[in-house]
């Protein structure tokens, strides 16, 4: 069977076959932190030079452990509220709605990329009743009006995985701030690097090998909540803390663990809109 040509043109686009990566090498060891069949599927038919990535062990444990966390936090959400909404922005090739298909019966997801990557996506994962596709970008506002006129009270989750740091602070503000005057009673889970890690994103294990770089950088955890009037800072996740991290190996996981450029250097955050 002839293989899948990469047709993406956008450099941050590009990362998204960095994380299909990990978690199809993930999947296939024992005892894995991520278990992800579609991630091994795709990776096996899309022709594209995947060995570079092969020495990043940071990402490929980091990858797997950011994944497996927001998986935890949908299922979660799903299991606590009554007609969820899921949204993942930057959805690129995850497959978490496949992922959760043993709990999200009754849930609505929505996942958005830009265009020349959904109509990448659809011809690996196509679309289902319950899973439906947008072509935006998320700086855009007609798809957060859409949410919103579709699913007025509904509870709604948004998920956004590997992207806030490729973009600049003053796109974000306005990205938040809008999210903020459309939505209360709903949850954003999402992953940013520190101030130094931007500034150093030419020296990331997989990343040094793409095009891509790192735009904003956050040391402040709270900072966000001045960028709308009902975003609130719920918690901080480290990925010290997680148990599959110890992958990275011990020497490594130790330097992460104290030593504070290292161990601040990625978080996940966990906001609401109240």
């Amino acid at each position: 069977m002839e293989k899948l040509k990469n047709t993406l043109q956008d450099n941050i686009a590009d990362t998204l076959y960095i994380t299909l990566y990990m978690k199809a090498l993930e999947t296939k060891k024992k005892d894995p932190i991520l278990y992800d069949e579609k991630a091994c599927e795709m990776y096996e038919a899309i022709d594209y030079d995947f060995s570079k990535y092969n020495k990043a062990i940071r990402s490929s444990v980091g990858v797997v452990v950011r994944s497996n966390h927001f998986d935890e936090q949908v299922r979660d959400f799903i299991s606590r509220k009554l007609n969820p909404v899921v949204v993942i922005l930057g959805c690129g090739l995850d497959a978490r709605y496949e992922r959760l298909k043993d709990c999200n019966k009754d849930a609505m997801f929505y996942e958005l990329d830009i265009a020349e990557v959904i109509q990448f996506r659809k011809k690996l994962l196509p679309e289902s009743e319950n899973n439906k596709y947008i072509s935006s970008s998320m700086f855009d506002t007609d798809w957060m009006d859409y949410i919103k006129e579709k699913h007025p009270k509904n509870p709604i989750i948004f998920i956004i995985e590997g992207v806030v740091m490729y973009f600049d602070e003053s796109d974000l503000k306005e990205f938040y701030f809008n999210l903020s005057e459309r939505f209360t009673k709903s949850e954003i889970h999402f992953d940013i690097v520190s101030k130094w890690l931007s500034k150093h994103s030419h020296r990331h294990d997989s990343l040094k090998h793409s095009k891509a770089k790192f735009e904003f950088g956050l040391d402040d955890d709270m900072l966000i909540e001045s960028w709308g009037q009902n975003l609130c800072h719920i918690k901080t996740y480290l990925y010290s803390d997680f148990p599959g991290w110890k992958k990275v190996g011990f020497m490594m996981g130790f330097i992460m663990s104290i030593v504070p450029r290292f161990k601040y250097g990625g978080r996940i955050l966990h906001y609401t809109l109240n």
